[in-house]
């Protein structure tokens, strides 16, 4: 009976020099740090209902670029439909807009590849190579369409010619 006496009150004294450790503990820390403790965190000024700040409308971005992108994918199918039922080499004009469009069509899609999986914050190195090498690759690419579309056959007479074989 006696040695369960003496092992409770030793358990006693542990406890209350144990949770004064952790106040004195807390109490260094706050008063070293120059933030005051909040208990639910930090405080934001305004409510959840207060209106947030947009950033101004640019041309390459946001609603702009969306409208745009959406006006060349959806004025891809008609200018298919007047390149496939006329040739390349009597309307030159709708040869170049084709090969123009698909390009930039395609640049679009892989830029958007790159900045959604290759961001330059997360991939400092490779982000940036990769944006620039996309670039260059899309400017070698329209490059070569113009060439082919002025000194060779043409971009629609092209894909004519390798649904008839």
């Amino acid at each position: 009976m006696a040695s369960a006496l003496i092992a409770r009150q030793t358990l006693q004294r542990a406890l209350i020099q144990r949770s004064f450790a952790r106040s004195a503990a807390i109490r260094v820390r706050n008063s070293t740090s120059d933030a005051t403790y909040v208990p639910g965190g930090p405080v934001y000024k305004g409510t959840v209902n207060d209106p947030t700040t947009f950033p101004p409308p640019s041309r390459a971005h946001g609603s702009y670029h969306w409208a745009f992108e959406r006006l060349l994918s959806a004025s891809l199918v008609p200018l298919t439909v007047a390149a496939y039922a006329t040739t390349g080499s009597n309307y030159p004009v709708i040869d170049g807009l084709l090969g123009i469009s698909l390009v930039i069509h395609s640049h679009i899609g892989f830029d958007s590849i790159v900045v959604d999986y290759l961001h330059k914050r997360k991939f400092p190195v490779i982000g940036p190579l990769s944006t620039w090498s996309l670039r260059a690759a899309t400017v070698g690419v329209l490059v070569g369409v113009y060439q082919f579309n002025t000194n060779d056959i043409g971009l629609t007479e092209l894909i004519a010619k390798v649904w008839a074989a």
